[in-house]
């Protein structure tokens, strides 16, 4: 996905010559850390409210905004209808932590914010249909998607 993601962009800034801005190291995601759960439910109805579909800027951020908001309801809607055990949803957790860090670079602060609530959603609904809902420690799961990142190549 990440991979592809990158090539969209690459192609939109060929067409709409829309500079991307260098980002800081505060942009980045705290792998949900610190989250009490109202503010988890507030995410969760926002991200149910969120149209997946809405209008768009006509820019190389909106664009990749688009297609990322696609992409995560359909993993949305794809986890909803399986039934996980204790290291699916681990996985699943894992997974959304790499991929929320890893679209940062290529979106605004703000639009990355919405596309965190509907991967926290994902995480959220695997959560439900898990046999033994066990999440792991969010250290370790920030400690995973480093280990990662460092072995990740877009090529």
């Amino acid at each position: 996905v990440l991979r592809e993601v990158r090539a969209f962009d690459s192609q939109l800034a060929k067409l709409l010559g829309d500079p991307r801005k260098p980002k800081t190291g505060g942009d980045r995601r705290n792998a949900n850390r610190f989250k009490n759960s109202m503010e988890l439910e507030v995410e969760r109805l926002w991200a149910k409210k969120l149209q997946v579909y809405a209008v768009i800027p006509f820019n190389r951020n909106g664009a990749i905004l688009g297609i990322l908001r696609i992409a995560f309801k359909a993993f949305f809607e794809y986890v909803r209808e399986e039934t996980f055990g204790k290291f699916g949803l681990q996985q699943i957790q894992v997974d959304c932590a790499f991929i929320g860090e890893m679209v940062r670079d290529f979106l605004e602060t703000e639009d990355a914010s919405v596309l965190d609530s509907l991967l926290d959603e994902v995480v959220a609904s695997a959560q439900m249909r898990c046999v033994e809902p066990v999440l792991m420690d969010p250290a370790m799961v920030e400690a995973r998607c480093e280990e990662k990142k460092k072995t990740f190549r877009f090529d």
